[in-house]
């Protein structure tokens, strides 16, 4: 019984030791196989999302036919080449606010004077210069007010010279609401005399014009009996 009690001891503690590493193998068999297999899943999972984000069909939705509907209607509400004309009102060519007329839009009727020192006369269709002055009216013979620039383009309107070419313009009163504007072209080689009637609530309007043999106001300008041809 000594003998074997030993025997036992040690084959007992042997058993339970081969069973320990037995278990022990199994836990790491076991272990190791989970780590792979957890090891696989996230490389199959990395792989699908690389797959994923290198698909170009999958990289972005295909384009909607209503958003280029959109886009289209925007682009066309926004090109420059269909917009509309601008307001008549807000043109940059116009001066002052007065609206411009081509002396050359008009016929010219021609009328008979009798009178020594016209060349010819004539009168047309113009229309009065439009105004923005309120009734009732008083000429202004200051040469800076609307007033007078208006009146101005009248006799511009009538004779085709520009405000800055009459040279020696004179003007005299010719009753309550109209004026005769006097001048000579820049080539002082053509007289005009203009008369101009205030139209009331509308503007000065060109009545006829009288084309002069010489300048008859030159005396006003106190040069010594110059004529002005």
């Amino acid at each position: 019984m000594d003998n074997g009690q030993p025997s036992y001891s040690r084959l007992n503690r042997f058993e339970k030791k081969r069973k320990n590493t037995k278990w022990l193998s199994i836990f790491i068999i076991i272990g190791a196989i989970l780590i792979v297999a957890f090891v696989a899943i996230l490389v199959v999972s990395t792989l699908e999302d690389d797959d994923i984000a290198t698909d170009p069909e999958l990289e972005s939705p295909g384009p909607d036919p209503n958003d280029e509907d959109e886009d289209q209607e925007h682009e066309t509400e926004n090109d420059p080449d269909d917009s509309e004309d601008p307001d008549p009102e807000e043109d940059p060519d116009e001066d002052d606010g007065l609206t411009e007329q081509d002396p050359n839009d008009f016929d010219l009727e021609f009328i008979d004077s009798d009178e020594d020192n016209v060349e010819l006369a004539y009168t047309s269709t113009w229309e009065p210069i439009p105004t923005e002055q309120s009734e009732p009216h008083e000429i202004t013979w200051e040469q800076t007010s609307q007033d007078w620039q208006e009146m101005m383009k009248a006799a511009e309107l009538a004779t085709g010279v520009d405000v800055d070419e009459m040279y020696y313009l004179w003007v005299s009163g010719d009753g309550d609401q109209s004026v005769i504007a006097t001048f000579s072209n820049s080539a002082m080689d053509e007289h005009f005399r203009v008369y101009i009637t205030w139209i009331e609530n509308q503007g000065w309007q060109p009545e006829h014009v009288d084309m002069l043999n010489t300048h008859d106001q030159m005396h006003n300008f106190n040069l010594d009996g110059e004529n002005g041809e």
